[in-house]
């Protein structure tokens, strides 16, 4: 079973029921999404990303897991933003992030509700039950590479742990055109660790996400991850290459009367 897999390994590469059953028009609306996503402002200069999210609460008590939005907020230029907090998770970003939101529309998308409710599904906690509402984030991340000398880079750009107890990733879009975007799992001991410093017997698993929906999931606690950076393949290509993914991540809530 999928679940016993990732509780055991700590992280799991597949493809979702959703792939077996999602609109071909549902699909090209998160394609359209992406086509609108703001730079990420929090980015260093040069890196090519761009982002937009959203997050919310599952009532895992209920016969259905259908996630509840939280209201955005808006900043001084009326731009609707969604508030993400990684903790000391990430060294690049100590504090709170405020992104600018995911559209209504996408919101409402049946290929993303779907993928989020199967992966609430695939996650365990350690109180059975889980009595507390589940808060959920979800990330559209879109890197780009006009040429081979203008790479898309993710971040954290070396092993990492994310700092929410499960994580989801699903691919929406690769170009074919490009190279790079291999994800590689590690073991925890290498969290902060660049690629090139970690040993080969660090590193627990390589792949890379080909074709829309192909997925994988991680289990914090027990694994590191990193991606590497995008290029263009043919710099004599028209065009920019891109990778567009959803990442989805889960957490608890605490109760503090």
């Amino acid at each position: 079973m999928p679940r016993s897999a990732l509780a055991e390994d700590g992280y799991l590469h597949y493809m979702p029921r959703v792939s077996q059953t999602h609109c071909v028009e549902e699909l090209a609306e998160l394609r359209r999404e992406f086509e609108q996503l703001e730079p990420d402002e929090y980015a260093p200069p040069g890196v090519n990303r761009f982002r937009r999210y959203g997050n919310g609460v599952i009532l895992p008590w209920q016969d259905t897991h259908e996630g509840h939005w939280l209201p955005i907020v808006k900043d001084g230029a009326g731009h609707g933003r969604a508030g993400y907090d990684q903790g000391g998770n990430n060294p690049d970003h100590a504090n709170i992030r405020y992104f600018h939101a995911l559209s209504d529309a996408v919101k409402n998308n049946r290929v993303l509700l779907d993928l989020t409710d199967e992966d609430f599904s695939l996650t365990f906690w350690q109180h059975p039950g889980q009595p507390l509402p589940i808060y959920f984030g979800v990330h559209f991340v879109k890197l780009t590479s006009a040429s081979s000398d203008q790479p898309g880079i993710s971040s954290p750009n070396f092993f990492h742990q994310d700092g929410e107890p499960v994580t989801f990733a699903h691919l929406i879009y690769r170009s074919s055109n490009m190279t790079g975007g291999i994800n590689f799992i590690g073991h925890p001991e290498i969290r902060n660790m660049l690629f090139e410093d970690a040993r080969a017997s660090q590193i627990l698993a390589e792949f890379t996400l080909s074709e829309p929906l192909d997925s994988f999931v991680v289990h914090d606690p027990k694994v590191s991850h990193y991606i590497s950076p995008i290029k263009k393949l043919d710099d004599a290509s028209p065009g920019v290459c891109e990778r567009c993914i959803v990442l989805v991540d889960f957490s608890p809530t605490i109760q503090r009367i």
